[in-house]
């Protein structure tokens, strides 16, 4: 409700179909909950969703020619096209399915490295740190303390301000060390690494607040 323009992938239309019939007046929440767009191959998008969404005013975008890029990237290029520099992109039900889904999804971050793309499962957030200095800002009543930094690229060398288990001048490489099961101890928290970096947080049970504020992060700045 808080977005300035929301996107469905085809199968997404789906779930968040399938998902209104939980909340306290379905029927006028479903009114409500309409997608601006829906776009990608249309191979998973059911008819009576399509037609509903289709019905109330969503443009649903068929981009079944394109094989070679996900329903997510097809939906990043669109929202990026509409605002080159947005706050933050919010992308629901990224984690927590099949674990080549997920994959696939962090390896987009990658593909947009300076979107402040932030990816949400029903547990845990995900988005990526850029290399040099970055300062991490957690809604404490929303995520963590639990989080941890994951070097998907190659051996990462990092440093950290803010954690119970500090980073310092610490490599890191899948096959190694890896910082998980970590814990957040100050407002925020300051990291330092050569390589980019996927920051992720436990998320509280109210996973809806957590969508609205959930953390953020300013590039190059120095520690203090």
């Amino acid at each position: 409700r808080c977005a300035s323009v929301r996107i469905c992938a085809d199968g997404g239309a789906n779930r968040l179909w399938d998902e209104v019939p939980r909340f306290e007046g379905a029927e006028a929440c479903r009114e409500e909950l309409i997608p601006d767009v829906i776009k990608g191959d249309m191979d998973s998008i059911r008819p009576e969703v399509r037609r509903f969404y289709s019905e109330h005013g969503t443009q649903v975008m068929d981009e079944s020619a394109d094989q070679d890029s996900t329903d997510l990237q097809k939906c990043l290029h669109y929202a990026l096209a509409l605002s080159p520099s947005p706050k933050r992109i919010l992308v629901a039900g990224a984690l927590g399915g099949r674990l080549d889904h997920d994959l696939q999804n962090l390896s987009t971050l990658y593909m947009f490295p300076d979107s402040h793309i932030v990816l949400v499962g029903q547990h845990s957030l995900a988005f990526l740190l850029p290399s040099g200095r970055s300062t991490v800002v957690p809604t404490p009543d929303a995520e963590g303390p639990t989080c941890g930094l994951v070097p998907c690229t190659g051996r990462a060398v990092a440093s950290t301000r803010g954690l119970k288990w500090e980073l310092d001048e610490t490599a890191m490489e899948f096959g190694a060390l890896v910082s998980t099961s970590n814990a957040i101890v100050a407002e925020e928290v300051e990291v330092e690494t050569d390589l980019p970096l996927v920051w992720t947080t436990e998320l509280a049970p109210d996973v809806g607040k957590a969508l609205q504020n959930s953390s953020s992060y300013i590039f190059d700045c120095p520690f203090r």
